[in-house]
């Protein structure tokens, strides 16, 4: 089993993350974008072969994405509705993700196998997502899932957040200025 390590604020910058193990040696990068139908998302190992890649296939509420390895499509994975407590399946490779999106804790399994487990853990230099994978074959796919389970993370807590408006507040004094105030 390897531990990487990977920004977590470099993931969602839409620039390339370096993907490091915990001699702190680079392993992989991450390259590309979110938000459009066809994005992808790829890892490429530091000498520039490109291992595995992520492809947005629809938008919405539950988005579904396509995983390549090595140029070949092994699986597919999408959002299902659920509790806080989520469950996921990637299609094509029978893997389950069992986690919570709001901790950022994650176990993915193959049978009662575990392949990997995603951890968001602090560190000097801001949140950190700690992949321990049990093969170095899974690390790119892995990388992957990291990926699109942050993007998940990110909108479902800007989703929590109420939506401010400008509206009226009334002072004691019978004035009533222009304030931002929020909506219920």
């Amino acid at each position: 089993m390897r531990t990487l390590y990977l920004n977590e604020a470099a993931l969602s910058a839409k620039a390339t993350s370096v993907i490091r193990d915990d001699q702190n040696q680079s392993c992989y990068l991450l390259v590309g974008k979110w938000g459009l139908r066809a994005d992808v998302l790829s890892v490429y190992t530091i000498a520039g072969a490109l291992e595995a890649e992520v492809k947005q296939e629809s938008l919405g509420l539950l988005p579904k994405f396509r995983l390549i390895y090595h140029r070949q499509t092994v699986g597919r994975v999408s959002k299902t509705f659920g509790v806080i407590r989520e469950v996921l399946f990637v299609r094509g490779l029978n893997w389950v993700i069992m986690g919570n999106l709001n901790s950022g804790h994650f176990r993915i399994f193959h049978g009662r196998d575990r392949i990997a487990t995603i951890t968001t853990v602090a560190s000097s230099g801001g949140e950190t997502v700690a992949l321990v994978v049990d093969q170095t074959d899974n690390e790119p796919l892995i990388i992957c899932l990291a990926a699109i389970l942050d993007r998940w993370a990110k909108h479902q807590q800007g989703a929590l957040f109420p939506k401010k408006t400008w509206g009226p507040k009334r002072l004691q004094s019978g004035v009533v200025p222009f304030t931002l105030s929020r909506k219920k």
